[in-house]
């Protein structure tokens, strides 16, 4: 292939499959006036489906390297590591062969992937797209959360017992001295329940990892895929074991990321199994985080004060959360922890189990963010 082809291939791919910079169109009257507005979209621009694509050595179809937050193909449920080998009825050997595929097509048109995904071939189906959208579409007075397309990527990495955890990494800087916060999510969710949080996170200063554990299922339209892929193997999924992909989470980070602090985050169920790693293993964690922890593990057959007996090690700063009710459920917890480096919040209002009390929709957010800004100032 000469030169001028590839240059005109290296164009085709850039404008039909890269994150287009434009924000989301505003929903809400109350958006920040400096948020970014969209171009209104028309039926000549570009369709593209968000993905970042190697082809296979066999040329077999190509491979996707990174999924774009909250495009197409992100909605969608494409993954890392997906083979496309067919789009509709065209089937896809290299690159050309399918930039030049939704090429044929205009804006919105729905379209077909036929994919390998790890020895099986699925069905996905996609609406072409004009823009990627961000995170969230900042509100009056909050942190801007819009970040480049070159700070967020899927991360894949083996769980203590090989497991592959699905990961969404979040950079704010490329230095890896930098504060890290590994997030981790309530029962029955995903890693999707950070989508709004982590982006807010790193404009504090923090690079994050919001992991998938084995146990959950679906939150804000995304798909825990190391429960998928546990359920795959018939690999036990409890809250228990979920324990040790928080902790191979934690050492990915530090071996790839994080050489500086690295504070542990989370929620309901996670929440109690990272104040027992952060006892049972004071060398991985700096710092913790904890939305509504308990004593959920009797059901498991642990004792009734597992989560208590491994507070008492516990050497970090540590800030514990949850919604007013829910209180008695971690104040034995929270007496347990030695030394004064330790922050409760419990809110005036209701409040919201989980990490989810960060959620922009709910009025009381705030409060809790602030109680966060407050904890996580001393590792800035």
């Amino acid at each position: 292939m000469n030169l001028v082809r590839l240059i005109k291939l290296f164009l085709i791919c850039f404008f039909a499959l890269s994150v287009n910079s434009v924000a989301q169109e505003t929903q809400q009257e109350d958006f920040d006036k400096k948020a970014v507005q969209p171009q209104e979209s028309n039926r000549t621009e570009r369709p593209f489906i968000g993905i970042q694509m190697f082809p296979t050595e066999d040329n077999s179809g190509v491979r996707i390297n990174r999924v774009i937050a909250r495009t197409s193909a992100d909605r969608a449920g494409i993954l890392v590591n997906d083979v496309i080998i067919k789009m509709d009825d065209t089937d896809v050997p290299d690159r050309e062969t399918l930039v030049e595929a939704i090429q044929q097509h205009e804006v919105g048109d729905i379209v077909v992937f036929t994919i390998r995904r790890e020895e099986k071939e699925v069905k996905v189906k996609l609406v072409l797209s004009s823009e990627a959208r961000p995170f969230v579409v900042p509100r009056k007075n909050e942190l801007q959360t819009e970040m480049p397309e070159d700070r967020w990527q899927q991360a894949l990495f083996p769980s203590e017992d090989g497991l592959e955890i699905m990961a969404e990494l979040y950079l704010k800087s490329d230095d890896k001295q930098s504060p890290f916060i590994v997030l981790c999510h309530q029962a029955g969710w995903s890693r999707g329940e950070y989508r709004e949080i982590a982006p807010k996170l790193v404009e504090l200063g923090f690079n994050c990892l919001a992991i998938d554990q084995r146990s959950g299922g679906t939150v804000n339209d995304v798909t825990n895929e190391t429960a998928r892929k546990a359920a795959e193997a018939k690999k036990e999924a409890t809250y228990v074991d979920a324990e040790q992909d928080m902790i191979a989470a934690i050492k990915w980070a530090r071996a790839n990321h994080a050489e500086g602090k690295v504070l542990l985050w989370g929620s309901s169920y996670s929440a109690a199994l990272a104040l027992r790693v952060a006892g049972e293993h004071p060398e991985l964690v700096d710092g913790v985080l904890a939305f509504a922890p308990g004593e959920y593990f009797i059901r498991f057959k642990k004792p009734a004060d597992w989560i208590a007996s491994s507070a008492k090690k516990i050497k970090s700063p540590t800030l514990i959360t949850s919604a007013k009710h829910e209180f008695p459920r971690w104040e034995a917890i929270f007496n347990a922890i030695p030394g004064d480096t330790k922050v409760k919040f419990v809110p005036e209002t209701k409040g919201n189990h989980g990490s989810r009390a960060l959620w922009a929709k709910f009025d009381d957010s705030p409060e809790y963010w602030n109680s966060v800004k407050a904890f996580l100032s001393q590792f800035n």
